[in-house]
């Protein structure tokens, strides 16, 4: 961003535990962000949020601060169901839009979204962080260079164990709910990624849970043009943890943190016998790379690498 110009002064869409733990810190350790305003459904709550993280200002709705002058940007950090409706709203108030994943429950509305940002003229980001972290430029770098031949297969997992009962939102239907939204979406867009491509079949089964109504497993194949494939499995009834194997006519790469890089990234490149382990200290929280990609677009007209269309 230039010396000279304004930071990007951004509201917070809810008082979320993503937003406290993961896009604060990152605004904060940016040069060119300002966390200016949260917004909650109660008075009460959002002045408690924001005297807990020093937020300047804080709205009792999510209109008001949408309708205020004081941001430029928003991050929406709602529940599943509920982002058509306020990146609607932000896009007409001309606000800037950093989206929870995934953007919408529907392609209509993921359309509808991305069309009229388009049209307002604001920047409209989905926030797979990964996306633009030094971990997968380097990772892109190796396979682009044909360290481990052409790529074939991507094989991840997202899971955890979530406890019941329960009322958190990734358990109810009316929420947009259950895991193939929640963890799943992460390991369909590296396999996007990792192809830079679209499938153009899918295979599929999954539990739905008889109490709660949700899908808690989901086990998936998508096949990819040029005889490609990826097997995905995410779930929200064991505690298996993340990972990603990238294969390919060479070798393959393990790959333990794939969705949220840490600040001290570790990776496998795996060749016949021979293994090379590649750690770096990136010294940036997960979101970080991404929020400056974005701020970049919004000050200076960058180009986004990965827009929400």
């Amino acid at each position: 961003m230039n010396k000279e110009s304004k930071p990007v002064r951004w509201g917070i869409l809810s008082t979320a535990r993503i937003a406290e733990t993961a896009f604060i810190p990152s605004v904060r350790e940016t040069s060119d962000g300002q966390v200016a305003a949260v917004a909650s459904r109660t008075v009460t709550q959002a002045e408690a949020f924001a005297g807990e993280h020093g937020i300047p200002r804080s709205f009792g709705d999510y209109e008001s601060m949408l309708a205020s002058d004081c941001i430029d940007a928003v991050y929406i950090g709602l529940p599943n169901t509920m982002h058509r409706e306020w990146a609607l709203r932000a896009a007409a108030h001309g606000k800037h839009v950093f989206c929870e994943k995934p953007l919408a429950t529907t392609v209509g509305d993921a359309i509808e979204m991305c069309h009229s940002c388009r049209e307002a003229g604001v920047v409209f980001f989905e926030a797979f962080v990964f996306l633009y972290h030094p971990q997968s430029l380097r990772l892109r770098e190796i396979m682009d260079a044909g360290r481990i031949g052409l790529v074939n297969h991507v094989q991840s997992r997202m899971c955890f164990y979530h406890p019941r009962p329960t009322d958190n939102i990734r358990m109810n239907p009316e929420l947009g709910g259950g895991c193939i939204y929640d963890v799943g979406a992460y390991p369909i867009t590296y396999s996007r990624w990792v192809f830079n491509a679209d499938p153009i079949a899918v295979q599929a089964t999954s539990r739905i849970d008889p109490e709660y109504g949700v899908d808690t497993r989901f086990s998936i194949v998508l096949s990819y043009p040029g005889d490609r494939s990826a097997t995905i499995y995410v779930s929200f009834d064991e505690s298996a943890g993340r990972g990603a194997l990238i294969t390919g006519g060479k070798g393959f790469i393990d790959v333990p943190q794939p969705f949220h890089p840490r600040g001290e990234s570790s990776f496998a490149i795996v060749l016949g016998k021979s293994e090379e382990r590649e750690t770096t200290e990136y010294h940036v929280k997960p979101f970080t790379p991404a929020i400056e990609h974005f701020h970049d677009c919004v000050v200076n007209g960058a180009t986004p690498r990965y827009s929400a269309e």
